[in-house]
């Protein structure tokens, strides 16, 4: 991707009430003026106000952002036409035609950050903001966007530079009586800085991918009515028939603000109809895959002793066992379970809330989540562990006296932090950044 083209793309999904599209380079005003015509041209007497005029025959707003002072850093153009694809094609044919190109996919945040506008890390705070489907992953990809990340990876670099630098004054006046007393000290807040951050990778897959929770369990155990009665509709068919089931059955929703990934499973039994067989097949491997498995226990059951032993034997990992149809058999006494265990309802949703508690037990550690304030995606997360080697090595240098090799393994580590946050960067990393973004973001 290159900074000097004038480039453009929708900035919104065509086929609503309206589409709005982005105009962004050198040549901005001149083909939103080529375009689009009004009482007045776009200008500089008019920056940040929106205009009524039209493209050809049909009405559309427009604005003009005069660079520095837009979302790119470019001079900016934005037009809204009707929704519509026809409308918005038309509109398109014609800015391409003035002298624009079609953006590639992520180009405007490319800018962005290439105009300092955003450092990486916000920048990929854009891509989290659009593809958030829980409320946690929304809210930390909004503190990132805001520089929380960056900020912290900011200081960070500068703490790897500073200690550096003393590395290589050492070096420089060896006859030198040189105070070192806070040095060691602040190669240990480094890596515990480092540490830190690094103890965000595992909740921020969780908020920002999802998890998976596998239904599991014998027949007509209700794990069908649960899948439904959690997602809020009926996408599983639920019978009396045992085995109904005889195929894993999938639907995302989100528990407790993280992106859920929910799999209903056929029954666990043993059974002569090779159909069935295949679900129960498919059903085992998903619990071996599972990251968290609700198995339903049913309570009306003539034996509770061989639903758990069924569950005991299944030994699926983060298990949660759900005993299921309370509601039937509210003064029964069921046997004790060395498991997190529950008594819901999937049919009136009665202890539903319980189950949510448990389930946020085994994914946070605990009933209450609080967003942290920062959390490590994949990228930054494999940098930083360069970094902390490359730290680890520095320490011991300095400690035999090596400040040479100190300083250079504390370079190291800075190029490593650098290039999460932006401050040195290579075309992989951007490619790896950039790639997943939609056209027109």
């Amino acid at each position: 991707m290159n900074t000097t083209d004038t480039i453009a793309a929708p900035a919104s999904a065509v086929g609503g009430a309206v589409t709005v599209i982005r105009i962004a380079g050198p040549d901005a005003l001149k083909v939103g003026n080529t375009v689009w015509q009004g009482k007045s041209p776009l200008g500089n007497d008019c920056v940040r106000v929106m205009k009524l005029g039209k493209i050809g025959l049909e009405s559309a707003l427009a604005v003009y952002m005069k660079a520095p002072a837009s979302y790119t850093g470019d001079d900016v153009v934005e037009i809204q036409c009707h929704g519509g694809a026809a409308a918005a094609d038309c509109a398109l044919r014609k800015i391409f035609a003035a002298g624009a190109r079609c953006a590639e996919p992520g180009e405007f945040t490319f800018r962005a950050f290439v105009n300092g506008k955003l450092d990486l890390t916000q920048a990929e705070a854009v891509s989290d903001l659009i593809s958030a489907s829980g409320d946690a992953a929304f809210q930390l990809a909004a503190r990132q966007l805001d520089g929380a990340l960056g900020k912290k990876l900011g200081k960070l670099y500068d703490t790897l530079q500073k200690l550096r630098s003393e590395c290589e004054a050492r070096l420089d006046f060896p006859d030198e009586t040189l105070d070192f007393e806070e040095f060691p000290e602040n190669f240990n807040l480094a890596e515990k800085e480092i540490s830190e951050l690094l103890a965000t990778r595992d909740i921020s897959d969780k908020m920002r991918n999802g998890i998976e929770v596998v239904l599991a369990g014998k027949p007509n155990a209700g794990k069908s009515s649960l899948l439904n009665y959690l997602l809020g509709y009926n996408r599983a068919i639920v019978s009396d028939i045992p085995g109904t089931t005889r195929d894993t059955v999938d639907a995302e929703t989100v528990l407790r603000q993280i992106p859920v990934h929910l799999v209903d499973t056929a029954g666990l039994r043993e059974t002569s109809d090779p159909v069935e067989q295949l679900g129960v097949r498919r059903s085992r491997d998903s619990i071996k895959l599972a990251q968290v498995t609700f198995f339903l226990l049913d309570a009306t059951g003539d034996d509770p002793a061989d639903e758990i032993a069924c569950f005991n034997e299944i030994a699926a990992p983060n298990a949660i066992a759900v005993w299921n149809k309370i509601d039937l058999v509210p003064d029964r006494e069921l046997p004790e379970i060395v498991s997190p265990a529950v008594k819901i309802s999937a049919a009136t949703g009665e202890g539903i809330e319980s189950l949510l508690d448990a389930f946020a037990e085994k994914v946070f550690g605990s009933r209450h989540f609080d967003v942290p304030q920062v959390a490590l995606n994949s990228r930054c997360a494999a940098l930083l562990e360069e970094a902390k080697g490359n730290l680890d090595a520095a320490i011991a240098r300095f400690q035999e006296g090596d400040f040479e090799l100190a300083a250079e393994e504390l370079a190291f580590a800075g190029r490593q932090v650098g290039m999460a946050v932006g401050k040195t960067v290579d075309p992989d990393i951007l490619d790896e950044v950039f790639r997943n973004f939609c056209i027109g973001k």
